[in-house]
């Protein structure tokens, strides 16, 4: 996310003005703060064209989208001024960040934006219902398979249709675009911003306390990920601690129903890294004692030819039954390292499939019963 957002003060000067007619003084003057927040406004639609061609993996399949915009348009809102001009006096702890963020996701112009990406969608998987959990993930993952970058020289957000041509954004850009999709479909959602952590990711409703109480659930816009699951660590080892600052979306209705199922499977997930840590130790104590009894073997067999060779047949025989009963031994102790190493390997191939199919929570979700049941 973008560290610094452009904003400029203006002073608003209070005009007094005598009204004699009446015996009184009328004051006109502003009521409080206001501000002018960023716009694309009117553009020139010459005929050219931009067009964004995306192909991702949703559930079994992989998808390819193209989404059509006038040139015009794109130009416009990448050279639009993104900064917000505050009039007035504004106190330390007035907002302005919400009608910042909305300006980006409701001007008028991004409407034919979030048409033409969502016939794209419609068109790359027709058999998804509208308006259903499905359709919710299905957008979701299409955002979420926009490449992930940021400048550090840009100070505002991008508009959607910025971060649909150029299929690439940070978290604000992508966050902004999934909101506006989502609420247009009827979806209610809110932009979750953390301010002093830069960063800012989705949320939708849902029927329980949510994400801090938020009556919405997290949804992590910068890489795929599941609805529902907040994120805990960050590639570069940072965490959300700070305040959430919640923005809500348009006047949508809809919700999210899977929060349960996502829930299972991050918590399988999250069990089955446990145990493969867990097993990676006891391997490591196993094959250290699988050493020692094979030594320990190694040098009861060389005994036994010494024994033999000598001809001392009585201490051969004697022998041969406690290098017996230790081979046993470490063939009971070689099966157990054996069935040890299997669970742990299901156990990776578990974690490594959760990790990298989380564009298919159906799939996950049959995944972890199977995971389950060899668990048992």
């Amino acid at each position: 996310m973008k560290q610094v957002h452009g904003v400029c003060l203006l002073a608003v000067a209070v005009l007094v003005i005598s009204v004699a007619a009446c015996g009184c003084i009328a004051y006109i003057f502003n009521p409080g703060p206001s501000a002018d927040y960023p716009e694309v406004g009117p553009y020139e639609d010459d005929g050219r064209l931009a067009t964004s061609s995306l192909t991702f993996p949703f559930q079994g399949r992989s998808v390819s989208v193209s989404v059509t915009v006038p040139q015009g348009l794109y130009e416009a809102a990448s050279d639009a001024d993104k900064r917000a001009v505050l009039l007035g006096e504004w106190e330390e702890d007035d907002d302005w960040t919400t009608g910042y963020y909305l300006s980006y996701l409701t001007d008028p112009q991004m409407d034919s934006v979030y048409a033409a990406t969502a016939d794209a969608l419609r068109a790359g998987v027709p058999d998804t219902a509208e308006n259903s959990d499905e359709y919710i993930e299905f957008l979701t993952v299409y955002v979420q398979s926009l490449a992930y970058n940021t400048s550090p020289d840009e100070t505002g957000p991008k508009f959607p249709v910025e971060t649909v041509i150029e299929k690439a954004g940070d978290c604000d850009d992508k966050s902004v675009l999934l909101a506006g999709l989502l609420s247009r479909e009827d979806y209610n959602v809110s932009l979750f911003y953390f301010p002093d952590d830069s960063h800012m990711a989705v949320g939708v409703a849902t029927d329980e306390p949510g994400y801090r109480d938020s009556g919405y659930l997290f949804i992590e816009t910068t890489n795929v990920s599941l609805i529902g699951i907040p994120t805990e660590i960050f590639e570069n080892g940072a965490s959300l601690t700070s305040d959430l600052f919640v923005i809500p979306v348009g006047n949508g209705t809809m919700g999210y129903g899977k929060a349960d199922e996502t829930r299972r499977i991050d918590r399988a997930a999250a069990e089955a890294r446990v145990r493969t840590e867990e097993e990676k130790v006891s391997l490591v104590t196993m094959e250290e004692n699988l050493v020692l009894k094979n030594t320990e073997l190694n040098k009861e067999n060389a005994t036994l030819l010494h024994l033999k060779n000598s001809g001392d047949i009585s201490g051969y025989n004697a022998a041969v039954s406690g290098y017996n009963l230790h081979v046993a031994d470490y063939n009971e102790a070689l099966e157990e390292y054996r069935a040890c190493y299997a669970a742990y390997l299901a156990d990776v191939e578990f974690v490594n499939y959760v990790a990298t199919h989380l564009y298919d929570r159906p799939g996950l979700s049959e995944a972890v019963t199977a995971w389950e049941r060899e668990a048992a």
